[in-house]
């Protein structure tokens, strides 16, 4: 199912029936306990238990996004948070497309790990219909796809504070558990919070809007059982997606 593990011939043989599914991602800091590259590993986990399912092909993962925001990443202030200009991956996630039709994809699904590329991904899809008609393309975001009955579940004790306060906090924290456990540092697993969450952009940010960690939330109400049970149910959820619509 992984596009660089194809010889150009199954790649070839593959695409024109498969549905394209480019994970999206990011390079950018989560707490002292999940690595740079958490908003990469999660859409591909998705990925490929989508792909199984559907036999879908999988693109590599962009591993750049756009820029981190203080309130919803931790910003630019944690040395690691490695950014792309709005423009740049616009056309990035363009070329892509673009090249990709010209092998014969025409079924594309956008899965989206990190909360700032939304905008960009969609208007490099906008664009792409200008040029490529006969194509269908959805983009998803993996936490949109959370049942609203599991939120009580994966909340418990602590409370939902809203998708884009959740930063390396309970949710990530236990897919990452279930995705790829040797890449969480367990003994440093903590729960922090902004002193303030302004409810407005500030250039440059302002220190007391960013917890120093770089958690978001709570982290240590994540688990592997709860990282089990969201991806089953996401990837459910993202599966009746593309039979729909795709």
């Amino acid at each position: 199912m992984l596009a660089e593990q194809m010889t150009w011939m199954e790649y070839r043989d593959k695409v024109k029936h498969s549905v394209v599914i480019l994970p999206m991602g990011s390079l950018e800091q989560h707490g002292p306990h999940l690595p740079l590259g958490v908003d990469a590993v999660i859409p591909t986990g998705f990925a490929k238990k989508v792909a199984e399912k559907i036999d879908g092909m999988v693109l590599p993962a962009l591993t750049y996004g756009y820029k981190s925001q203080p309130t919803s990443g931790g910003g630019p202030l944690f040395p690691g948070t490695t950014s792309l200009d709005g423009e740049t991956l616009i056309h990035l996630i363009l070329d892509i497309l673009r090249d990709t039709y010209r092998h014969g994809g025409r079924k594309f699904l956008l899965l989206n790990g990190h909360y700032e590329n939304v905008a960009f991904a969609t208007e490099a899809v906008e664009l792409f219909l200008r040029e490529a008609r006969d194509i269908k393309a959805v983009i998803v975001n993996w936490w949109d796809q959370v049942p609203e009955a599991l939120i009580p579940e994966i909340f418990a004790g602590a409370g939902f504070p809203g998708w884009d306060t959740e930063h390396a906090a309970i949710t990530e924290t236990s897919v990452m558990l279930f995705f790829a456990p040797e890449l969480v540092r367990k003994d440093k697993i903590i729960d922090d919070q902004a002193k303030r969450i302004p409810k407005y952009s500030m250039f440059p940010p302002s220190k007391d809007i960013v917890p120093e960690s770089g958690v978001l939330y709570k982290a240590t109400y994540g688990t592997r059982e709860k990282g089990e049970k969201l991806v089953n149910s996401v990837t459910d959820a993202i599966v009746e997606i593309v039979k729909k619509e795709l």
